[in-house]
């Protein structure tokens, strides 16, 4: 009885552990601490549960590999057991990557562009690229579970649903001749989502040092800047998209391409260069256009408006006004809240010299 009693406390005591470990940021302060923390982290579903919590299922898989060491088989089948998202496109990014580079070839050819690449630049092209150390065990056991959870024998895996879903979406096409070809493409999109489950990768983190140059494919296996606008601007032409992904456990598509989301609607509201029948919109038409897009969970946050007023930095003597008047009525705040949150989240009031006179009331 005793011993019963022991093994079930023994079995609380890790369920709870496991449930303390998926909370914290950064494990390996807490693993420092104590043996036990050491071994509930190498325990497969303290892992999985961990990457669910931080990364969502829909980008779980993905981090898991990321971290290299972090992913195991056992780890990967509990993964797999909490239904995390597994697409076609994963795989075919998956074989992009797979299998040890020729690290001497890579220093090479950074040899002899010396004079072409900064530190930085060269640091990164040294590194291991996102999946070529995975082990043989695991890339086959993810490769199998893919067509098995696909159910699709004759999966597409040499193909790159991100340049499919680009063509479908009409991303060739100028933004006043896309809808048409999106419309008509619409039941080839809903079988790339809900049956192929295609979801794009996590955008990359913004960074310090801000690099600017995008190769692909990214060495990191972070979805690079101008394929996450391929996903934006389809939802701007169909905000829809967002439930079909939502309805796969892709939650994390609002978070995703937010900023270039907000930015891509008041961009087609207010082109670069307007045509000559252009007619500037109302604080009205502002706030609908908006607001369908954060009540499917976009927001707009301060930093989003201050992208926002950097993008029309030289049209704010036209425009500033009624953007401002525009996210007072979004976020139910007075100007005066909207305004200082924005000055304070200004990283250089040199550089936005501009932005700051106009939050200043033009002083």
């Amino acid at each position: 009885m005793n011993f019963s009693k022991t093994l079930n406390m023994q079995s609380l005591y890790d369920e709870l552990s496991i449930e303390i470990f998926k909370y914290i940021t950064t494990p390996i302060s807490l693993i420092l601490t104590s043996r036990k923390w050491y071994a509930i982290s190498q325990d497969s579903h303290a892992r999985a549960e961990w990457l669910i919590y931080k990364y969502g299922k829909s980008h779980a898989l993905f981090h898991a590999i990321r971290l290299d060491s972090f992913i195991t088989l056992d780890v990967v089948q509990a993964l797999l057991a909490r239904n995390v998202v597994m697409s076609r496109y994963f795989v075919q990014r998956l074989l992009m990557y797979f299998g040890n580079h020729d690290q001497r070839l890579i220093e090479l050819k950074v040899e002899y562009n010396l004079n072409q690449v900064n530190d930085r630049t060269r640091e990164k092209k040294l590194c291991a690229p996102w999946a070529s150390n995975l082990s043989l065990p695991i890339f086959t056991k993810l490769v199998n579970e893919a067509f098995n959870i696909l159910k699709d024998p004759e999966l597409a895996i040499k193909g790159n649903d991100m340049e499919l879903f680009h063509f479908l979406s009409a991303g060739p096409l100028v933004i006043n001749y896309a809808p048409q070809k999106l419309f008509q493409n619409i039941n080839y999109i809903e079988d790339l989502i809900l049956n192929k489950k295609f979801i794009p990768f996590p955008p990359r983190p913004k960074l310090a040092y801000g690099d600017t140059i995008e190769e692909y494919p990214p060495k990191d296996g972070y979805e690079n800047n101008r394929q996450l606008n391929v996903i934006a601007r389809a939802i701007i032409i169909h905000p829809d998209l967002v439930n079909m992904w939502k309805s796969i456990g892709y939650y994390e598509i609002c978070s995703d391409v937010n900023d270039l989301v907000i930015q891509g609607a008041l961009l087609i509201l207010f082109p670069s260069t307007p045509p000559n029948n252009w007619e500037c919109p109302d604080v009205n038409t502002v706030v609908t256009r908006l607001k369908k897009f954060t009540d499917l969970g976009f927001k707009l946050t301060n930093s989003v408006i201050n992208d926002i007023f950097r993008l029309f930095e030289h049209r704010l003597n036209e425009i500033g006004e009624l953007l401002i008047n525009s996210f007072q009525q979004i976020r139910n705040e007075p100007r005066s809240v909207i305004v200082s949150s924005c000055i304070i989240n200004l990283n250089n009031p040199e550089i936005n010299r501009n932005i700051l006179k106009f939050l200043n009331g033009g002083n």
